[in-house]
């Protein structure tokens, strides 16, 4: 096991209440979870409510609060990683295939993943994401960033205009007024910011993620995996990780990673309270 996996191992298992071994020994624990200090930076989507199902790819790690111990031993001891969440995955599978056709199909809600949400009883759900976890090292990274990308600024004010208008969902200038690090990245084709890569982070943040958008007639020409080089490489010019997450039914963001030469590290699944 290299260097880098044993220190994401030594972080998630710090997140997790467990210890490094438990993640990857093959077994079922569950844990209670630690007493996070108030100004410590968590990874997205861990919550100071949270409860997690974690698994680096064989057995699991359940790290729940320390009243609902006994109670998580009992309902998913006896399960494995995918045996707990697969009926409500089938579910959200389907949302999301159906999403594009069928705008107001309804999102699952929290009873979709009917042990899990019986283990949380009667606290308020919004509901669960089920996310798939990539890293870049950068003591290995080696990609090359396309002469295309350039980091947007204002020094360029039409590049800049067009980004301040930008439609996209998963990358705003409006996400400056909540994060301390929000350096954009743009793909210009003839004139035309046609996809944008944003950092989405803090500075204390030991890993830093990401945003991507692209036009929609510009989608599926490769121009989000180049823009994300560049932000890549900017993470990593700056001291820190890239650290990319995405929902497990999404598979063109799945594949995003492996282009990027990112490690697939874990599957978490995470309970968000209302």
């Amino acid at each position: 096991m290299s260097d880098f996996i044993q220190s994401l191992d030594a972080r998630w298992s710090a997140y997790l209440g467990c210890q490094p071994e438990q993640l990857r020994d093959g077994r079922r624990h569950v844990i209670a979870r630690p007493e996070w200090r108030s100004e410590e930076r968590l990874p997205w989507p861990l919550t100071r409510g949270s409860v997690c199902l974690f698994t680096t790819g064989t057995g699991w790690v359940l790290s729940v609060p320390h009243e609902q111990v006994a109670r998580a031993g009992r309902l998913c001891g006896d399960h494995s990683f995918e045996e707990l969440i697969a009926e409500g995955d089938r579910i959200s599978q389907d949302w999301f295939d159906r999403l594009g056709a069928e705008d107001e199909c309804e999102r699952p809600g929290p009873d979709a993943y009917r042990i899990m949400s019986e283990l949380v009883g009667p606290e308020p759900l919004r509901g669960w994401s089920h996310y798939v976890f990539s890293y870049a090292d950068p003591s290995s990274w080696t990609q090359e960033v396309a002469g295309e990308v350039a980091r947007i600024a204002e020094d360029d004010p039409d590049i800049w205009a067009q980004w301040q208008a930008w439609p996209g969902a998963f990358c705003s200038p409006k996400f400056t007024a909540n994060l301390e690090v929000t350096d954009a990245f743009g793909y210009v084709r003839d004139g035309r910011l046609v996809s944008v890569g944003q950092i989405q982070a803090h500075h204390a943040e030991y890993a830093w993620e990401f945003g991507v958008d692209t036009l929609p007639e510009f989608r599926g020409r490769g121009y989000a995996t180049a823009v994300l080089r560049s932000v890549t490489a900017h993470i990593i010019g700056r001291g820190h990780v890239p650290y990319h997450y995405a929902d497990a039914y999404n598979r063109a963001s799945l594949r995003l990673p492996a282009k990027l030469g990112y490690h697939r590290y874990a599957e978490g699944f995470f309970a968000h309270s209302q």
